[in-house]
């Protein structure tokens, strides 16, 4: 049994059995949470999924988090609320409303960091995209279009709009699962 200073601490050096530990910890009340907000299973699951990414991407900067489940819960906070975000966006729906209030939260240095890291590894995976499935990933996604705006925008149909951020985000999430050691993409795949 490890507290959780030394159970960090193993994390940072890359043990992935101590962090399939922390996952296995935290995960139900973080998939609770998600699925409480987003009103969705897939997004619920995703979002966890992103969560723990975010996570072993940062796992050198755990040794420095003096109050890691509170850490943890604001990175959980923030990824929901980006998801919840992006979830509205998508259909179209006023970002201004919903959760807003509740979720907005300065980030920490560290959080910075891992945002930072985080954003790099999704960028390398967004410039690896077909060009179509990149213009339609980045005006949504990134640029925040409605799905006929961006249809408009690129003088295609709705219908292939979703398609092909259907397919970006496919690809996009396997490439980011597919810089994680063997052990973690396994995990992470499982998490429910």
């Amino acid at each position: 049994m490890y507290d959780t200073k030394e159970l960090l601490h193993r994390i940072a050096e890359g043990d992935q059995q101590a962090f399939t530990k922390m996952v296995e910890e935290y995960r139900k009340n973080i998939y609770t949470t998600a699925l409480r907000l987003l009103h969705s299973t897939v997004l619920a699951e995703e979002t966890l999924q992103d969560i723990f990414l975010k996570v072993w991407l940062q796992r050198k900067d755990l040794v420095t988090i003096d109050n890691f489940p509170a850490w943890l819960n604001a990175v959980a906070r923030n990824t929901i609320y980006n998801s919840f975000q992006r979830s509205l966006k998508e259909k179209g729906t006023d970002t201004t409303e919903g959760l807003e209030g509740s979720m907005i939260s300065a980030l920490q240095p560290e959080q910075q960091l891992q945002e930072k890291e985080y954003t790099t590894l999704l960028q390398k995976a967004i410039d690896r995209l077909p060009a179509r499935q990149k213009q339609t990933y980045q005006l949504i996604r990134q640029e925040g279009l409605k799905r006929e705006e961006a249809a408009k925008a690129m003088n295609v149909s709705p219908e292939t709009v979703k398609h092909n951020l259907e397919e970006a985000t496919r690809k996009v999430r396997a490439y980011c699962l597919a810089q994680l050691p063997l052990s973690v993409l396994l995990l992470l795949i499982n998490i429910k």
